[in-house]
C-alpha cells in the first residue's frame, strides 16, 4: 500500500523535473534572428560579428596606462601641498624607512616623538619602581620571564594612548618597551 505523502513528494518531484527540463530547453533554443527579417531575400546571410575581427575593439587590458608625467619623483608623490616622506616612500630613498626595513616587524613599537621620549623619561625615571633589571637587549629581543615588567604611570598611558598596550622596563642607561603578550622589546629609549 502506497502511502499518500510519498506519492505526493514523487508528483512534486516529477512536476519539478518536468518543468526544470522544458525552462533548460527554451534557455537553449536559439532566439529569433531579428536581422533576417530585415535582410532582403536576394541578400546573402552575412556571418555573425566577430568582436576586434573588424580592426576596432575596446582598448586592451593587456596595455599598461601611462601615468602623468612628473607624479611621483623617487617614489614620493610629487604635488604642490603632499608630504616628502611618507612611510609608502621606498627606502631606497627614504632613510627613515630604510631603517625601519631592518628591524623586524614583530619588534617594531609605537612610533614616538621626540616630546613623547621625553615625557617617558621624566616619569618613568622620577618614579621609583625600584632597581633597574641587569640585562642587555634591545628591540626585537625577548626578554627571559623573570624579568619584571612595570605598567606605564596612568598620566603618560592617557598622554600616549598608543603604548597603552606595552610596558616598559627600566635599565641603567635606557627603558625598553616591551610587549607583554610575547615579552619582546619593541623600542627603545635612551636616558
Amino acid at each position: 500500500m502506497a502511502h499518500p505523502i510519498s506519492d505526493r513528494v514523487r508528483d512534486a518531484l516529477f512536476m519539478v523535473a518536468l518543468f526544470g527540463s522544458v525552462g533548460v530547453a527554451c534557455a537553449q533554443a536559439p532566439a529569433p534572428n531579428s536581422d533576417k527579417a530585415a535582410q532582403p531575400k536576394d541578400q546573402p546571410a552575412q556571418p555573425p560579428r566577430v568582436p576586434g575581427a573588424e580592426g576596432v575593439e575596446e582598448p586592451s587590458a593587456k596595455q599598461a596606462p601611462t601615468p602623468p608625467a612628473g607624479v611621483f619623483v623617487n617614489g614620493s608623490l610629487a604635488v604642490p601641498g603632499a608630504p616628502n616622506d611618507t612611510a609608502t616612500t621606498p627606502s631606497r630613498f627614504s632613510e627613515k624607512n630604510d631603517q625601519l626595513d631592518q628591524i623586524p616587524i614583530m619588534a617594531r613599537g609605537p612610533q614616538l616623538t621626540d616630546e613623547q621620549r621625553k615625557l617617558i623619561l621624566d616619569r618613568v625615571t622620577s618614579n621609583d619602581t625600584g632597581p633597574p633589571a641587569a640585562i642587555s637587549a634591545g628591540p626585537s629581543t625577548m626578554l627571559p620571564s623573570s624579568i619584571p615588567m612595570q605598567t606605564w604611570p596612568a598620566d603618560v598611558a592617557s598622554a600616549i594612548p598608543d603604548i597603552r598596550d606595552t610596558k616598559y622596563v627600566k635599565l641603567p642607561h635606557k627603558i625598553l618597551v616591551v610587549r607583554p603578550e610575547n615579552w619582546t622589546v619593541v623600542e627603545e629609549i635612551a636616558r
